[in-house]
């Protein structure tokens, strides 16, 4: 068997590329940038011609452009990156039944804060990051042999896995969100769950994600008492006003990935406690200066 991971080099592509290696599975990655192969996603024809000449009979699909200011700004390019290319990777799902994992978001839901949305729940169009990505969903279950895998992801290298810990531990601004929920889950995890569901028959949409639902300013008071740091300059938040407008209810009820793997997802001590252990075993240089105390 062997697996092309697009996005390769991503938050979530060189933790799905490390498992299936430890796992001897053949990797093929692919990127912009910084990969064995090298592929811009939105040159269609180009992303055709990569996975004929490949002999990959699994994808794993890890791109995306999470920026919801430049999805909102650049409609147009979110649909390109986040969505098109999903059409190609279906259609070659359903000429050769190669099987197709679709990485998705849980940018989509209203209701009640603290409510766990199944893969049955009304999907709203909040913003333009959103709409790009179920249409991506969309384009995917065409192919009968892809699953479309809901998510929440931190890590600690980049994004806000490494912002909230150079916060803390820098003692930087910090205004945490009490109304925006997710079910976040460590980067690590998921990779591991994408793996394990790959082999799997299951079809269709499946949530992989933290089995607790929290407000991002209660992650940071879990993360704050892992790390061994009173976050006593930490200050409450609304994320109400962000623009652009976002999903605040994200949280994900993970019973069916619990009941396909068997196994119990990671609640929020487990992903903050992961985030640590990264942490300290990260050696790469970060930079966390384009990152906003708007961010939690």
């Amino acid at each position: 068997m062997s697996v092309l991971v697009l996005g390769a080099t991503g938050l979530l592509g060189t933790e799905v590329m490390a498992v299936l290696q430890e796992r001897g599975i053949r990797a093929l990655g692919a990127a912009r940038s910084g990969a064995d192969l090298q592929i811009d996603v939105t040159n269609q024809m180009g992303l055709f011609r990569l996975l004929c000449q490949t002999d990959a009979t699994a994808v794993i699909n890890c791109v995306a452009n999470v920026n919801l200011a430049a999805s909102e700004a650049d409609q147009e390019m979110s649909y390109r990156v986040n969505a098109a290319p999903v059409a190609v990777l279906a259609a070659w799902s359903q000429q050769t039944e190669g099987r197709l994992i679709h990485v998705s978001t849980d940018q989509f839901f209203r209701g009640e804060p603290r409510e766990k949305h199944d893969e049955n729940a009304l999907v709203h169009m909040i913003n333009a990051y959103g709409a790009s990505k179920f249409t991506a969903e969309t384009m995917a279950r065409e192919a009968p042999n892809s699953l479309v895998v809901r998510t929440n992801i931190c890590g600690a290298k980049k994004g806000f896995g490494r912002w909230a810990i150079d916060s803390l531990t820098n003692r930087t601004p910090i205004g945490a969100f009490t109304d925006y929920f997710t079910s976040t889950m460590h980067v690590r995890a998921c990779a591991e769950g994408l793996v394990d569901l790959m082999a799997t028959g299951e079809t269709g949409v499946i949530n992989l994600a933290s089995r607790d639902v929290s407000s991002k300013e209660e992650f940071m008071q879990a993360l704050a008492a892992e790390l061994g740091i009173n976050p006593d300059w930490m200050v409450q938040s609304s994320a109400r006003d962000m623009t652009p407008e976002r999903a605040l209810s994200c949280g994900l009820d993970v019973a069916r990935a619990e009941a396909v793997l068997g196994r119990a997802m990671p609640t929020l001590s487990d992903t903050v406690r992961s985030l640590v252990h990264e942490d300290a075993q990260c050696v790469t240089t970060t930079n966390s200066a384009s990152a906003t105390v708007r961010s939690a």
